[in-house]
């Protein structure tokens, strides 16, 4: 029989060594400033959350290659606003090289290093059918094991966007009964499979304001999160992704500059794991790539934990 109970003297042992040992943080994220705000942790989730075109998908592809790059994590990809199959391991291809994988006019990696892209991403990026009609939850999990099923341990799932995820429940069920649901069995098959879960949602639509005559939405709020309260509920670790208005200026009247964008960690359980507040990233479109800037202005790219950070040398496109 199961046991459901757990006493401290079942405990005690692991508990003794904790006080020595501490408990874990999750893994690197990819950059200093980020980790001390937000880890990934084995057997939990992160929803990130944004507006239309602010950088959500990106951010999520961002935090994928680094666990793979630095942590030899594997993972099972569901994203059809990417676009088919192809067009998807085209855009992982794209981060993985920080250069075009599609030939242009502009810079282009290598034949060579193309090859390289293509080997690293077939170890470790398993791409499920963006044209399945009706996906339900259960049935994109489903998917996962199909995968497993072939002797691949996957570390973490992408659902990008939610809205993709079909509502399966009783008719005239509440939307926000219905999504608390599906975030129900997300989080519990996370912990079960000891997955990391990364679900994108969108906001709901905001009123564009107008300062200076620059457009800009103002910061959303995880009330803003189209579909109610469930997402703050059910969530552990829930990351909002906003563009920063070039022209504005910040809370300290400090100028936006190009490109820059605001990650904050609105939501982090367990505690261990991140802590709220936010940092200031940057988003570089040639690349495919976030970085930060050091105390020194020198740009940073992600990089292995403990090591010095990869700088690239190219010239700036605009967000």
């Amino acid at each position: 029989m199961q046991e459901f109970i757990y006493t401290l003297d079942r405990l005690e042992s692991q508990l003794k060594n904790m006080r020595h040992t501490g408990v874990k943080k999750g893994e690197w994220t990819g950059f200093d400033a980020l980790f001390e705000k937000y880890s990934i942790k084995r057997g939990s989730t992160t929803y990130i959350y944004a507006g239309a075109h602010q950088g959500k998908s990106q951010f999520a592809f961002e935090l994928m290659m680094n666990l793979s790059q630095f942590e030899g994590w594997k993972w099972a990809v569901y994203t059809p606003e990417t676009g088919s199959p192809a067009e998807v391991y085209a855009e992982l291809a794209w981060c993985y090289l920080r250069k075009p994988y599609l030939l242009n006019d502009k810079i282009n990696a290598t034949d060579l290093d193309a090859e390289k892209a293509l080997k690293f991403l077939n170890e470790h990026f398993y791409v499920i059918d963006p044209g399945l009609k009706d996906l339900t939850i259960e049935g994109f999990y489903t998917a996962v094991e199909e995968i497993e099923k072939r002797g691949i341990k996957i570390d973490g799932c992408l659902v990008d966007p939610f809205t993709e995820i079909k509502t399966d429940v009783a008719a005239g069920l509440r939307d926000d009964i219905a999504i608390g649901q599906i975030l129900t069995k997300v989080r519990k098959h996370s912990n079960d499979k000891d997955y990391h879960t990364i679900v994108t949602v969108h906001t709901k639509h905001q009123q564009a304001k107008y300062k200076n005559g620059i457009p800009y939405v103002d910061v959303p709020t995880m009330n803003d999160i189209a579909g109610g309260m469930q997402w703050s509920r059910k969530g552990m670790m829930i990351v909002n992704v906003w563009r920063c208005p070039y022209g504005l200026e910040d809370e300290k009247g400090v100028p936006y500059e190009p490109n820059q964008v605001k990650i904050s960690i609105v939501k982090a359980k367990p505690k261990i794991v991140g802590g709220l507040g936010y940092i200031y990233m940057y988003y570089d479109k040639l690349s495919n790539r976030y970085y930060t800037y050091d105390e020194s202005g020198q740009r940073n790219y992600s990089h292995a934990r403990h090591k010095a950070p990869l700088i690239i040398e190219q010239k700036d496109l605009e967000f």
